[in-house]
C-alpha cells in the first residue's frame, strides 16, 4: 500500500508511483497507529443511585476556570468601531497626494498633485458615505481634500504673482 504526501490519497497497487490526483510522488504507507485496545468485558456504566447525594446550590463548590481560552471568531468580543477589512485605498492615496502637493508647491507641483488629491479624496469619501462597511478612511480622505486644496491654491497664487510680478 501507497500514500501521497501531499494529498494523503492511499492507492492498493504497489506499482503506482506517482498519485493521479496531483501527481506527487507515493512513498510505502507505514501504520504508525497504536493499536485498539480491546477491553474483555463490557463497562458497567450504571451509578448506584440508592447513595447518590446531589449537591444543593447552597453548598460552597470550587470556582472552576477555563485556562484555555483562545479567541476565534465566534467568541472575540465585537468591537463597533473597528471594522476588519475596509478598502482604504483611495484615501491614503489621497492624503499623500496632498502631503505630496503641499511639499511640491514651491516648484509648480502643487497644481497637479493638488488636483489629484482632491479628485481622489472625492471618489473616497464618496465611497466611504455611501457604502461605509466596506470602504473607509473617511476622515483621511477629508485630509486629503483639505491639503490638496490648500496646495493647489497657493500655487495657483504663486503661479499668478509669478506672471504679473
Amino acid at each position: 500500500m501507497k500514500i501521497c504526501p501531499v494529498c494523503n490519497q492511499t492507492y492498493v497497487d504497489d506499482n503506482l508511483n506517482f498519485c493521479l490526483t496531483d501527481g506527487g510522488t507515493l512513498t510505502p504507507f507505514v501504520d504508525d497507529a497504536p493499536p485498539t485496545v480491546m477491553l474483555n468485558r463490557a463497562r458497567t456504566t450504571q451509578q448506584n443511585w440508592e447513595n447518590y447525594q446531589p449537591l444543593s446550590p447552597w453548598e460552597n463548590q470550587p470556582l472552576q476556570i477555563n485556562q484555555s481560552y483562545h479567541p476565534t471568531p465566534q467568541n472575540q468580543p465585537f468591537h463597533p468601531g473597528q471594522i476588519q477589512g475596509q478598502n482604504q485605498t483611495l484615501p491614503t492615496i489621497s492624503l499623500v497626494l496632498g502631503i505630496f502637493a503641499i511639499v511640491f508647491v514651491c516648484c509648480y507641483g502643487g497644481i497637479p498633485f493638488g488636483a489629484a488629491a482632491l479628485v481622489t479624496g472625492y471618489l473616497g469619501l464618496k465611497n466611504a458615505n455611501e457604502n461605509p462597511i466596506q470602504f473607509g478612511g473617511r476622515n483621511l480622505a477629508i485630509g486629503g481634500i483639505v491639503t490638496g486644496v490648500i496646495s493647489f491654491l497657493i500655487s495657483i497664487i504663486f503661479f499668478i504673482a509669478i506672471i504679473v510680478g
